[in-house]
Order: C-alpha cells, then sequence, then structure tokens
C-alpha cells in the first residue's frame, strides 16, 4: 500500500461514524495563489469545512466531491493522486493536525533555502520530483540514483507524477526523507513524516 493511501486509512479511521466523510469537498484551480519555490505546476485548492487546503500539480483538475471517495480507492491515477492530496491538506486543517497549509511569501524563498542548506550540512541529496531550485542550490551535492543519497527530498509532483510516485514508496523508510513544500502538511500529519516548510501559512 502507498503512503498515500496509507494516509487515506488515517483520515477514514478519524472520521469513521461522525458524518464528517460525507462532506463536501470543492476542488478548483488557483493560478494566482502564492507559490512554494520548490514546486512547479499548477495550484489546486480543496475547499472543505470552510477551510482549504492546497497542492500543486501537472495534473489539475476541478470536481465537487466528498471526503469518502478516497476511502478505498486505489489512487492510480495522478488526478486522483492530486485530488487526495488536496483533500488530505483541507481535512488536516479542518481537524486542526496542521496549520500551515498555504505558501510562504516571496520575502520569505531566501530564508527558507538558507535553513534548508544549514539543515541538510554537506549529505548527499536525491530529489524525488521536478525542483530547479534544488539542482541549483546543492548542484554539487545532488546524486541521481536514491540509493547514493543520505537525504532524500520530495516535491509535489514527486508524489503524484506516473514517473515517479513508486520511488517514494520505495525509499521511504529506509533513508531519511524530507517532503517539501505546502502540498503535503495533511500527509506528514497524518504519516509522522518529515515536513519542510517553515514559512508556510
Amino acid at each position: 500500500m502507498s503512503v498515500l493511501n496509507e494516509a487515506v486509512e488515517e483520515l477514514r479511521m478519524l472520521t469513521e461514524g461522525s458524518g464528517l466523510e460525507a462532506g463536501t469537498v470543492t476542488l478548483k484551480r488557483n493560478p494566482d495563489a502564492p507559490r512554494c519555490q520548490y514546486e512547479r505546476g499548477v495550484c489546486v485548492e480543496a475547499y472543505y469545512g470552510g477551510g482549504h487546503g492546497q497542492v500543486v500539480t501537472n495534473f489539475p483538475l476541478q470536481a465537487t466531491t466528498r471526503i469518502s471517495f478516497m476511502y478505498g480507492a486505489p489512487l492510480q491515477s495522478p488526478q486522483e493522486r492530486t485530488a487526495a492530496l488536496a483533500i488530505i491538506n483541507a481535512a488536516s486543517g479542518f481537524f486542526s493536525l496542521t496549520r500551515k497549509l498555504h505558501a510562504c511569501r516571496r520575502e520569505d524563498y531566501l530564508p527558507c533555502l538558507y535553513e534548508l542548506r544549514q539543515a541538510l550540512g554537506s549529505h548527499r541529496v536525491a530529489c524525488i520530483g521536478d525542483a530547479s531550485v534544488i539542482q541549483q542550490e546543492f548542484g554539487a551535492q545532488m546524486v541521481a540514483d536514491p540509493d547514493q543519497a543520505e537525504v532524500i527530498l520530495v516535491v509535489a509532483d514527486g508524489a503524484i507524477s506516473p514517473s515517479t510516485v513508486d520511488l517514494v514508496d520505495r525509499w521511504r523508510g529506509k533513508k531519511r526523507m524530507i517532503f517539501l513544500g505546502p502540498s503535503f502538511p495533511g500527509l506528514c500529519a497524518l504519516m509522522n513524516l518529515e515536513h519542510w516548510c517553515p514559512y508556510g501559512r
């Protein structure tokens, strides 16, 4: 079972019998939303219970659904994974599992990157997903093969794209893995994973 399916199961156990799983979730594209420097793609926001979370994806969608759509679903398509991540974020905010659900401001980019450099030190780094900023800033210590890395960074499309999604599950628990940006707060809160978004709002 993938980490995303496991997170959905955790959310199902939280909501089971409460009626909250039947609540309506609206997914909308928001091209004007503030963006994380580590992410590339279109911002999709999920609105649930008066609040909203977001995910940045190369597979955007718009729909109205329910939290329960995810329960037991294989989440095999990138559109389904996009929807699941966004819904998990919105629901996690509603249940007060996390407070940082949105990207930081542009003036926070440099301090965020500086602190990430300090956190990674001289460790060999691999990145799952397309993060050109990471490649530029950590080029000397980047490795293409996660097997050679000491730390694996994951950006949003790394957990969504068909070409990379399996890598997250292959290396989870075997290497230090850090999930970057506002697309992951709900997943990381539910699954107790390391999340990096110090200036998220």
